[in-house]
């Protein structure tokens, strides 16, 4: 009895899905979103210390998440995402990510304009997001690594004027932290600003503009920050910034070819965690949509370094200060 229960519950919510785009429970509605992505990739010294077997190329799932939103009423919703997502990035490749639950919180507003948060954040710091399919590029670049990403915390929003939301939050990421911000659209930008405190730890204030330029839509991600008091060394730098940069110009309908540009300077303070003091890359994405929700796509990143960090081997002499990255992508969202 529980099987059959089980599959004609299973039958009942693709039914709902493929027919009406959400679900409803007790009379409120319940909307379904998320994706799958897999590839295959390969790159130049894939280790980021020494390694006697070095595993240049690989099959992944790079993201699958099943997602639900609610408002309950006008007073009270959420928002929940279960997956696993292992967010690839130029300095570290693939992390290992078990099927878990990524975000999910409860949303109140107690009066207009005013919105209340508590539970599985995500961040309002950054340009790139979750999701692999949510961003231009498959790899999460440098500058994303170095930004916070969920985090269980409480935050709270409010509308000032029309198109502009300013933010305060309290959270443990690693530690106890607290940011504010200002999210909106200004003169034909959308704009995030924010700073982010992470207590005994380092401070960052981050920028993040996007607009469109004769056509093609072109974003800015600008990030500054500093170690507090109790984290510097001696003798080492305390400070860094990083800077990344997206053209996204679509050639087709159907046909884009978003591009990547960043740099990252830490000086010795290891903020970003590159081999040296400074980096850069580029990637560049070609990327084909049949349909709004799907897409293939392949990539080319390079990173280079100032110092010899990347590894195909166990030894020094297996170093080198480049990466080069080449996948192929296909994804689908819902």
């Amino acid at each position: 009895m529980k099987k059959f229960l089980s599959l004609a519950a299973v039958g009942l919510f693709f039914f709902n899905v493929a027919n009406a785009g959400s679900i409803t429970v007790a009379n409120s509605d319940i909307e379904l979103f998320g994706g799958v992505s897999a590839g295959y990739f390969y790159t130049t010294n894939p280790c980021d210390s020494g390694c006697a077997d070095p595993n240049n190329d690989y099959f992944t799932v790079s993201s699958f998440a099943v997602g639900l939103t609610s408002k309950v009423n006008s007073t009270i919703g959420f928002t929940a995402s279960f997956g696993s997502s292992p967010q690839s990035d130029l300095l570290g490749l693939e992390t290992s990510k078990s099927f878990e639950p990524e975000f999910a919180y409860v949303s109140i507003n107690p009066v207009e304009g005013l919105t209340l948060d508590a539970g599985l954040l995500t961040t309002n710091v950054g340009y790139e997001l979750y999701h692999t399919w949510e961003n231009p590029n498959y790899t999460f670049g440098m500058v994303w690594w170095g930004q916070p990403v969920t985090y269980p915390g409480a935050r709270a929003t409010y509308n000032v004027a029309e198109g502009i939301d300013v933010y305060a939050e309290y959270n443990h990421d690693a530690g106890e932290a607290f940011a504010i911000g200002s999210l909106g659209s200004i003169a034909g930008f959308d704009y995030a600003i924010s700073y982010y405190d992470y207590s005994a730890q380092k401070n960052l204030v981050d920028l993040v503009l996007s607009t469109n330029i004769a056509g093609i839509d072109v974003a800015l991600n600008v990030d500054y920050q500093w170690l507090d008091d109790s984290a510097k060394t001696s003798g080492q730098d305390d400070s860094a910034y990083g800077v990344a940069l997206y053209i996204l110009p679509k050639l087709t309908d159907t046909i884009s070819l978003p591009i990547r540009l960043e740099y990252v300077d830490e000086g010795t303070s290891e903020i970003y965690g590159v081999a040296g003091d400074s980096a850069w890359s580029v990637t560049i994405t070609p990327t084909w949509s049949p349909t709004s929700n799907a897409y293939l796509r392949a990539e080319v990143a390079y990173v280079a370094t100032d110092e010899k960090g990347f590894y195909d081997g166990p030894t020094a002499a297996d170093a080198d200060d480049n990466r080069t990255f080449v996948g192929v992508e296909a994804g689908f969202r819902f």
